[in-house]
């Protein structure tokens, strides 16, 4: 809201934690520009904020040249989980698909509040994600991260810190870009074209901005990887007893189901194996020496793995970005200014297989579909059924379809005003926001329609194949489907059971308003006292529709429901910056900055946030700072209102070891309150005279979150109610344990939210970076580095074992260690930067014991398994970049530039699920620690005038 106005030179910001990036692309010898630091409300000349702040400028974005600015942004190491349209792919039911939002210190998206121009954005899906993609990117000035809880300055959800993009407001000439890209692999072929113009009119009273963007991705829509088709997997091992020091677990490859097949496979009887292949063919299915469960290794297991039918490594992308600003000066002191944003995008990719039968899909002998060699088997034995397992083939794959169109429209004026003998600003708004979301599921399967049409007989009458629903229904419209065989389905057959489209429509409206003021009331022995306050006002509210089919939760994949609900919020805050020294012989400076913002949610109540920070510079080289906050994040629409959301996933049976497909049913939760956070940070930045150019920052931060809103997964659920905690085993088949099922039938587990869970995360931020004073080899150089390290992430949800996520590089949790260096040599027209960026190693799960033989009993808290170690990996990038000129006057700068990310196409380390599951269900790695599409090459032209 507030803008932050005062400047501070580059120096000074990086003692706020954030310049260094500026720096290091400041050329020796040149004039330094200043740069505008936010976190916090206040005007503040020369002040240094408590909070650690990086920023990141438009040159930094411009060299990496990253088709979506999420991909960028995924690379800082501050930044853990973030939600890129490649990790979202698989979440079908959510209608998260497809969205691009940053996760600060892996709490979780919804904990990093994201501002532009320091107001809040409107977000893209029910959840309160904002996607950063409709950011317009070509008029970003920089990007500012608040790495610490800042929820007393800028409101809820900003417990993990804010990231705040900045645009350039007063840009004018014109510039445009075009660049494509492509991958060593020869796929997923990308453009984007963005111009943006801006101009003073009215003898420079006013001014206009326009800019606009296209961009296209092909996708990456099979998993046609080689490191992707080995078959990787964690299963259970059937060897294993409590007594035989044997792992219960196995990381093995060349895994696959051992009751399915993409054609069919008889699973029991005397004809178990028999398989059916291309046109219906049968076959002899070689089952592999090693069986567990449903699952198996070796054999024909890449007969019967769902190869490339899993997720997409990259989806296919599409969007459209229009802004437009236009402001005029009223008076001397009072600007009225309009800012228009509309985006729009389309995603689309493979989420997972369709619903199979492993095992389970009973066949009766009279089907006339059957080949009629194995008929003629079935006659002579006297079989009347068998069981099949089948995996669907001819069905596809699940596939999301999503589309979404945001715009948001703000109103303002700003102004300033003498009083109290100093000079005040102030400012006032009104947005208004609109996401409205259109989400589809192809080729998912109705699962009613698969029963009926799997059972066909001869209609003695007309002696045609039918349904043998039909025979006692003839007007039922059932078209009998073949499951013995791959491609022998007709279009009429696929059409019954896949045609319908899972569809929803859902909207959001958020419209917020707010005024502040800030100045310097009065001075004391140290300097001005600098005061900010301000009111506002935010109401969220959706709405939406699903098709019919939708709500009566007959599809296997999709099933959306709309969700329909509003809240409204008023808020006070009021922050201050009081100089406690200056220039003494114990102090450069002393300054203290508080904050407290009165927050009343129509929902849950009041509640208080608040923060206080000290910064201290004893001498003039170095700066130590320390902050402690009071921080919230109410629920979210979702959380609170949510309609029921299904979803189908695979759990394992703890009684069995078998996987079982389970309908997960989520709601919402009205009576949720606030969660609560309590926050601390220490750190020093030093800045030696003696290494001028020099700089570097280290901060330790810890944030407990309480009363934390949060789910217990399925697997959980069923862990322990088979531990015998009842109050679970009331959440699954409303009081049943998990039960073996056949055909649609199926096992439901109730999931929903509550303030139940505790969040502790902890770690240390080291920054720094160098501009040499003097040039080498004719030019300048500059280099900065990045790392963050989690120290942990732990969560405590009262009800499971707490757990520690920290290194377990394969799910949801942290690195140890993150981390980004460049290296940046420019020489008049020219540049080039080497960046190097990597994680540390890992493991599986922290929970989880590795070891070969000897091995302790296992547990279900602490499973033994084979492996549970998962290396690390370094990435190189290298960009570089040549500008001309053109024009008589060489007014029209030009550049080209070509960036290779991922230099030595290192293949990602293998990080797969299990136990349950199926390969080739999802990605065999962790995309948000590990690359997955190999080097990547992107180049292009800059034109600016």
């Amino acid at each position: 809201m507030t803008r932050l106005l005062s400047a501070v030179a580059v120096s000074l910001a990086v003692a706020a934690g954030g310049s260094s990036a500026a720096l290091a692309q400041q050329p020796a010898g040149a004039a330094i520009e200043e740069v505008v630091v936010t976190g916090s409300r206040i005007v503040r000349d020369g002040y240094d904020s408590p909070t650690p702040t990086t920023v990141v400028g438009s040159e930094q974005i411009q060299s990496q040249a990253a088709p979506n600015l999420i991909d960028y942004l995924t690379n800082l190491p501050s930044f853990a989980g973030n939600y890129t349209p490649q990790s979202s792919s698989q979440n079908v039911s959510s209608g998260a698909a497809g969205t691009a939002s940053v996760n600060l210190r892996n709490l979780g998206t919804n904990r990093t509040l994201v501002l532009l121009d320091g107001q809040r954005s409107v977000p893209s899906t029910i959840t309160g994600l904002v996607d950063v993609n409709t950011i317009p990117q070509q008029l970003i000035e920089r990007v500012e991260v608040v790495t610490g809880g800042a929820s007393a300055a800028y409101g809820s959800d900003a417990v993990s810190g804010v990231v705040n993009f900045i645009l350039d407001k007063d840009y004018v000439g014109f510039k445009s870009e075009l660049s494509g890209g492509i991958t060593s692999y020869g796929d997923n072929g990308n453009f984007s074209i963005a111009m943006t113009a801006g101009t003073e009119f009215a003898n420079g009273r006013g001014h206009l901005i326009v800019s606009g963007q296209e961009k296209r991705q092909h996708g990456v829509i099979t998993g046609d990887r080689p490191w992707n088709l080995q078959g990787w997997q964690i299963i259970n091992n059937p060897d294993y007893t409590d007594t035989n020091g044997q792992p219960r677990r196995l990381l093995l490859s060349e895994i696959a189901p051992s009751n399915a097949t993409p054609g069919g496979l008889i699973v029991d009887g005397p004809l178990r194996g028999v398989a059916f292949g291309e046109g219906g063919t049968p076959y002899q299915f070689q089952f592999g020496p090693l069986i567990s469960g449903s699952a198996m290794q070796g054999g024909d297991w890449e007969d019967s793995s769902l190869h490339l039918v899993g997720q997409s490594i990259e989806p296919r992308i599409g969007s459209r970005n229009l802004f437009a600003r236009a402001s005029f000066a009223l008076t001397d002191a009072a600007e009225i200014y309009f800012q228009s944003n509309w985006y729009k995008n389309s995603n689309y990719s493979h989420a997972y297989p369709n619903d199979g039968y492993f095992g389970g899909l009973m066949i009766q002998a009279d089907n006339p579909f059957i080949p009629a060699s194995v008929a003629a088997q079935i006659a002579t034995l006297g079989i009347t059924e068998f069981e099949m397992g089948h995996s669907l083939r001819d069905m596809g794959t699940v596939s999301i379809d999503t589309g979404r169109v945001v715009t948001r429209n703000v109103l303002g004026i700003t102004g300033d005003f003498d009083a109290f003998g100093s000079s005040w600003g102030w400012d006032a708004y009104y947005q208004y926001g609109v996401s409205e979301g259109s989400e589809s599921a192809y080729n998912s399967s109705n699962l009613v329609a698969v029963d009926e049409a799997m059972d066909s007989v001869i209609d003695p009458d007309t002696g045609a194949i039918v349904c043998r629903s039909s025979l006692t229904d003839p007007g039922n419209g059932c078209v009998p489907y073949n499951p013995f065989g791959i491609g022998v389905n007709t279009s009429a057959a696929l059409d019954y059971v896949v045609g319908d489209v899972s569809h929803r429509d859902q909207k959001f409206v958020q419209e917020s308003a707010g005024v502040a003021v800030q100045g310097a009331p009065f001075t004391n022995w140290a300097g001005d006292v600098s005061f900010a306050t301000g009111l506002e006002y935010r109401k969220e509210k959706s709405s939406g529709a699903s098709t019919e089919l939708d709500l009566q939760r007959v599809f296997f994949a999709g099933n959306y429901r709309p969700t329909f609900g509003e809240y409204d919020v008023t808020e006070l805050f009021m922050e201050t910056i009081v100089p406690l020294a200056v220039d003494r012989s114990w102090a450069r400076a002393l300054d203290l900055n508080a904050a407290v913002r009165f927050t009343d949610y129509s929902t849950s109540g009041s509640v208080e946030t608040w923060k206080a920070g000290l910064t201290y510079m004893p001498i003039d080289s170095l700066t130590l700072r320390t902050t402690v906050s009071r921080d919230i994040r109410a629920p979210n629409l979702s959380d609170l209102f949510n309609a029921g959301l299904s979803v189908n996933q695979n759990v394992i049976d703890n009684a069995t070891g078998n996987s079982v497909t389970t309908e997960n049913i989520t709601g919402g939760n009205t009576a949720l309150r606030p969660e609560i956070a309590d926050s601390f940070g220490i750190g020093l930045v030093f800045q030696p005279e003696f290494l001028q150019g020099f700089s570097a920052s280290a901060d330790y931060w810890e944030i407990d979150v309480s009363d934390a809103i949060n789910t217990v997964s399925a697997q959980n659920i069923v862990d322990l109610c088979f531990q015998g905690n009842t109050d679970f085993c009331a959440a699954i088949n409303n009081g049943s344990p998990l039960r073996e099922t056949t055909g649609s039938d199926r096992n439901t587990i109730r999931i929903q939210p509550f303030n139940l869970a505790q969040q502790l995360a902890s770690g240390v931020d080291l920054e720094a970076s160098y501009a040499l004073p003097a040039q080498v080899f004719g030019g300048d150089i500059g280099m900065r580095f990045l790392a963050t390290h989690f120290i942990e992430n732990y969560r405590d949800d009262t009800l499971t074992q707490p757990t520690d996520t920290v290194g377990e590089n394969r799910g949801s949790g942290p690195p140890d260690w993150r981390w980004n260096a460049s290296l940046n040599f420019s020489r008049e027209t020219f540049s080039a930067t080497l960046n190097a960026r990597g994680v540390s190693d890992g493991v599986f799960s922290n929970t989880q014991i590795e070891c070969v033989s000897g091995c302790p009993v296992s547990t279900i808290a602490n499973p033994t398994i084979n492996v549970n170690h998962l290396s690390g990996a370094t990435y190189l990038d290298l960009s570089l970049s040549k500008t001309t000129y053109a024009g008589s006057d060489n007014g029209i700068e030009v550049q080209w530039f070509l960036n290779v990310k991922n230099l030595a196409n290192k293949d990602p380390v293998l990080a797969v699920g299990g136990p349950g599951g199926i390969p080739y269900d999802t990605v065999s790695t962790n995309a948000a620690n590990y690359d997955t599409q190999g080097r990547v090459f992107r180049a292009g032209v800059r034109v600016s005038l």
